[in-house]
Order: C-alpha cells, then structure tokens, then sequence
C-alpha cells in the first residue's frame, strides 16, 4: 500500500515531463470564471455500497434542460443553490448529504438543485440513487444538453461547481469545489445582499488505482509522481482490503480500473487511463 496523506495548499508544482514546464496551480475563487468545456474522457460504472451520510428518500428526478430551466423559473423570488456534479467525482459524493440536510433545514427559504453533468448513462445515475438516496431535486443532463448548460454557466472541467442565484436568477457566487454546509448557508442567506463568504484553501492530489503489478499503474503513479510529488499522490491496489476501503471511503470509482484522477482544492476531474491524459489534466487545471 502506497498511501500519503498529506496534501498542499497553494501548490507550486514542477513537471520534468517535455510537455510541460514549471506550473502554479491556482487557488479556486468565489467569482464567475471561463473555463474549458467539461468532456468526460471515459465512463466508469460507479457503485457506492451506501453509507449513514445518505439518509431518507430520493426526491423528484428530472430528465432535461427545459425541466432544469422550467424549475429554475419557478424559483424566482428566492435564492437557488445549483450543484453541478457527477457520480465518479468523489468531493461531490461527500458535500449531497451535507447540501441535502441543509435543504431541508432551509426548505421554504431556498431551493437546491443536483445537476448531474458528468454520467452520460441515466442507468449510472439511478443505480447510484439505490443506494445513496437524495431527497433535493435531481437533474440528468445528457451529454449534450451537458454541454450547452457547461457553456451557459461558464464551467469548466472539473466538478463539482456550484452557482448560487439570488431571486432575481442573477449570479451572485460560485464554488469551484466541495464546500461546507455552513459555507453554503452563508452564502444563500447573503445571496441578496451581495456577501461573498471567503474561499477556502485549495490542494492538489492524484490517485492511481489499479493493481501494483500493472504496467499501465506503473506509468500513471511515475507521471503522478512528477506532477504531484512523491507526497502528493496515493497508489491504491483494490485487491488490497485496506485500500479498497479507502477507496469506498473517499467515494473513488470502485471500477475501471486502471485510472489515475487529479483533485485540486476538492474538485475533481473525470478519472483518466494514460500517461498523457493525467498530464493534459494537470495542464488543463491551471
């Protein structure tokens, strides 16, 4: 087993691979900013076996983009938390059930909305919620009304990202990354006022999972190592208990292996299968 825990905040990271040259990764902001287009590079069949932070009853899925905007129209004169995330993205598995109780703790007062950007398969997406119910509102997008809801908000190529609207449907703040439930809550009940609470700090981590023995893990830990440092990445063998738990307990993808996914500041792209792709990522994230 290969495990670091430590991780870095406001990372200057050096990469000795051709493609690439001195970087500093950027610390996240609470203001709107252009990004790349979000495009999965490959699906994962995700199943998370359910833990106690899921609790209750699935709310009401929607299946398209006019639902997301008829919903969202029905929303005007309070302020709407919209989270875009995904089933692979681990930092989004673990912020639903703290969104989810401070919807309901907020329930009259705000509306809380789950996109689902990232599974281009609606199966993946209910399986999910056999196991790990969300009472908010859930909406699936397919690929390419994901695509067009990516370009309207400006997203980019992690998740998850979440919009706070004020009543009038006007942006008011963004979290490029998991937050706290009391982060949230400041910035909903300020979301007409104008109050940005503080960003929180940012770090960057990769982790590689798949079986030591694998040439590919081999490729994909040595291109970890150069972007991320010895201590800033954890090579994890499924077939090793201890590190099958981590994986569940950090909602990595328990399938597809082998992969490699770069996390920064608790956002996450999708997971990735070369060299080459964990490097493009990398690149794309500063």
């Amino acid at each position: 087993m290969h495990k670091v825990r430590k991780v870095y905040s406001g990372l200057s990271c050096e990469c000795h691979f051709p493609q690439c040259r001195t970087v500093t990764v950027k610390r996240f902001l609470w203001i709107p900013v252009v990004l790349v287009l979000l495009v999965p590079v490959f699906v994962v069949n995700l199943s998370h076996s359910g833990g106690s932070d899921f609790s209750g009853e699935n709310g009401v899925l929607l299946t398209s983009v006019s639902s997301l905007d008829s919903l969202l129209n029905a929303s005007r004169g309070k302020p709407v938390l919209v989270n875009f995330w995904a089933t692979w993205c681990g930092p989004c598995v673990r912020e639903l059930p703290e969104l989810d109780e401070l919807s309901g703790e907020m329930e009259g007062s705000a509306v809380f909305i789950a996109v689902d950007m990232g599974d281009p398969d609606l199966a993946t997406l209910e399986s999910f919620r056999e196991n790990n119910p969300v009472s908010m509102t859930v909406v699936w997008l397919e690929p390419s009304e994901a695509a067009d809801v990516s370009e309207r908000y400006s997203l980019g190529d992690v998740l998850p990202v979440t919009v706070i609207l004020n009543g009038s449907g006007s942006e008011t703040a963004r979290a490029v990354g998991a937050r706290s439930g009391e982060w949230f809550a400041s910035a909903l009940e300020g979301a007409d006022s104008g109050f940005v609470p503080e960003p929180e700090e940012s770090s960057v981590h990769v982790y590689v999972v798949g079986y030591a023995d694998d040439p590919l893990v081999h490729e994909l830990t040595a291109a970890a190592s150069e972007l991320a440092g010895e201590e800033g990445y954890d090579l994890l063998d499924p077939s090793v208990p201890e590190d099958s738990l981590y994986m569940e307990e950090a909602y990595l993808p328990m399938s597809g292996w082998p992969y490699a996914q770069l996390c920064v500041g608790g956002a996450c792209r999708p997971p990735v299968r070369t060299s080459e792709e964990l490097i493009n990522a990398f690149q794309g994230m500063i």
